[in-house]
């Protein structure tokens, strides 16, 4: 093959332009196909599709167990290639629910101009099938794979991929690879490709407050402690209306954004308006604006209440001391700290303040990550996405959101790692009609074929 990388590119999105309406057929089938972790709806069946969508365009490809839900693995070996991209995508989706607030049903792929609306049509099955159909376009397109490519398909992503880290230090020698890469979500706000260069981490717990053996008469409040109540103390005493943590030492081990990172945060191109309206609010939290915003979305944990629970929540009245309280806590870590510490600490905190009683329950947790900016892996995406989209990526220094992706498989293997995204912005995340644009998939597609055939040359 004696053309140059221009015309390789050239032939390649040919491909992809000429089998266009069958990418998007399969991209409808895949979202057909529930794979709700959380419910172990479907997961099974669309991990086998998968498979076989796979094996098609000829990788190799197999359905492996895991504690959990199984990973669906493939390697592509290509005869002359020096190195190696580790892909990683997840094929499980959030629940429907609030099923009434659909205007389509979830799983029926429904056509809408140039949408595509469905549960997991960005999130992430768009993303996943992009990197196969990648793999087609070289193959089918007469243009060989410039890289050993090797595919690592995650069926719990959704419920916090308990079960990869111990998937990852089993098959670490099967997952060797120079780089890793993954897909998932979409365009920032300001409509630009978005490229994370490492995650924040998580920690879920629920606290569990008890009373009476019974829900009792209200009137009994004058004598009965109310686990609400109790929670409500405990949550009281643990952040402040200032939205500092006061938790003890939960500061203590994170690491600050370097010089490099802020000035990436600069440059990003922030967009308050756009944010703004993503959210659906007037302002942001403590009346932050521009820089400030974005570094303390990007750099600043949190505490955060993901649901409360006690007592008669139904229509009408019903005077209760109720006899259980729960709320759930998501809290958002950034660079260095670690999960089971904040944990640890969190429990001496609700004991020294007087709330031994309460139980505290880990969830499920993931180390926060993140990946060099001059790393040969994110500066290989930053320029493949300049060329592909023709205008300047938003380049985030870590991310808001959690997840064992890229960076955080580099980060376990010892090599380097980011992240990108080819669905639209506010394309409905973890929300009712969820949605990809056509022009979204296919343009995601040749995105991928570049970063591969950049990489290649690094």
């Amino acid at each position: 093959m004696g053309e140059n990388v221009a015309d390789k590119q050239a032939e390649i999105n040919s491909y992809i332009e000429s089998n266009r309406q069958r990418f998007i057929e399969e991209l409808r089938e895949l979202v057909r196909q529930p794979s709700i972790s959380s419910q172990n709806r479907g997961v099974q069946e669309c991990a086998e599709l998968i498979r076989k969508r796979m094996a098609e365009v000829g990788i190799e490809a197999s359905v492996m167990p895991t504690e959990g839900q199984p990973v669906v693995f493939g390697q592509y070996k290509s005869p002359n290639a020096k190195k190696t991209l580790l892909i990683y995508n997840h094929y499980d989706v959030q629940p429907v629910e609030p099923l009434d607030a659909w205007e389509h049903p979830p799983f029926e792929a429904k056509m809408i101009g140039d949408k595509i609306v469905g549960r997991g049509s960005t999130d992430s099955k768009g993303n996943l099938l992009s990197h196969i159909k990648a793999v087609e376009a070289f193959v089918k397109g007469g243009v060989e794979v410039p890289l050993n490519l090797k595919f690592i398909f995650d069926g719990e992503e959704e419920i916090g991929s308990p079960s990869l880290p111990g998937f990852v230090e089993k098959h670490r020698e099967l997952l060797a690879a120079d780089g890793a890469l993954s897909f998932d979500g979409g365009f920032d706000a300001s409509g630009r490709p978005r490229i994370q260069l490492g995650s924040s981490g998580l920690l879920y717990i629920e606290l569990r407050g008890r009373g009476p053996k019974r829900d009792l008469h209200s009137g009994r409040a004058r004598l009965v402690d109310n686990p609400a109540w109790k929670l409500v103390w405990a949550l009281n005493s643990m952040k402040g209306d200032d939205e500092r943590i006061l938790i003890d030492g939960f500061y203590d081990d994170i690491l600050p954004p370097s010089e490099e990172e802020i000035k990436l945060l600069q440059d990003s191109g922030w967009d308050d308006k756009a944010h703004l309206e993503e959210f659906g609010v007037e302002r942001f939290l403590l009346g932050v604006t521009g820089m400030a915003a974005s570094e303390r979305l990007l750099f600043q944990p949190t505490c955060n209440i993901s649901g409360f629970k006690a007592g008669h929540l139904g229509e009408g009245m019903k005077t209760i001391v109720p006899s259980e309280a729960i709320v759930k806590i998501d809290f958002r870590l950034v660079h260095k700290q670690s999960p089971e510490d904040i944990l640890a600490k969190t429990k001496r905190h609700l004991s020294r303040h007087g709330f031994s009683d309460i139980e505290v329950k880990c969830l499920g947790f993931i180390e926060p990550s993140r990946t060099p900016f001059r790393s040969k892996i994110a500066q290989t995406v930053i320029a493949a996405a300049r060329e592909n989209y023709q205008m300047e990526p938003m380049i985030k220094p870590t991310g808001e959101a959690s997840g064992r992706q890229g960076p955080w498989l580099a980060s376990r293997l010892g090599i380097e790692g980011a992240a990108s995204g080819i669905g639209p912005p506010s394309w409905r995340g973890h929300a009712p009609n969820e949605f990809i644009t056509v022009g979204h998939f296919i343009e995601g597609i040749k995105y991928a074929t570049r970063i591969w055939n950049k990489y290649a040359q690094v």
